[in-house]
């Protein structure tokens, strides 16, 4: 398991319905069936606009805090635990998934939450957790696996678009935000 003490993630309520992966599931199985630049392209692309459901464990810390009077009082803090998956040659990642139903697969003896992150939110909890090499996406049935490596090229490439970006004195807005795009022989194109 996973212990984030400095990350903070955003929470908030969604309802399952609300999530639909659907495009990007049949762009894995595009790709796994005929794997091109294209095909990864447009994987990584959905991927990037995806909320996954990642199971995780949730614990109340109750700590002394200050108001601002100074008068202390107890208050229960929740702390979520973000489960793990280890493979004996690949290491540790965090499980994602693509559905709900699909999660419910996810073996483990201890009971857990379902949380739902997007990509930025999963890749951040990656980068700032050491132990982690990366997330799995649907581990039971697609197995399709973020490193770091890849992590840290799609962060690059999402700098640099935003840097030309400013730059030009465009903003950022849902449109304009950059196309992955991967190139043969290219840093970090393992599968």
């Amino acid at each position: 398991m996973a212990d984030n003490n400095e990350l903070k993630i955003t929470a908030g309520k969604m309802k399952v319905s609300e999530v639909d992966n659907t495009e990007l599931v049949n762009a894995i199985k595009a790709m796994r069936a005929n794997f091109t630049n294209e095909t990864q392209n447009k994987v990584i692309n959905l991927a990037l606009k995806a909320t996954f459901f990642v199971p995780a464990r949730i614990f109340k810390n109750t700590e002394l805090v200050a108001d601002k009077d100074n008068k202390v009082k107890f208050e229960d803090k929740q702390q979520a635990r973000f489960l793990l998956i280890s493979h004996p040659e690949r290491g540790t990642y965090f499980p994602a998934y693509t559905s709900a139903e699909l999660l419910k697969g996810f073996k483990t003896d201890q009971e857990y939450q379902s949380f739902a992150m997007r990509f930025a939110d999963l890749a951040n909890l990656t980068e700032k957790t050491p132990s982690v090499n990366g997330f799995v996406i649907d581990p039971d049935t697609d197995n399709l696996p973020f490193t770091k490596q890849i992590l840290d090229g799609i962060k690059r490439v999402i700098l640099e678009a935003r840097k030309k970006a400013q730059e030009a004195g465009e903003t950022a807005s849902e449109e304009s935000k950059p196309n992955i795009t991967v190139s043969e022989g290219g840093e970090g194109s393992e599968e």
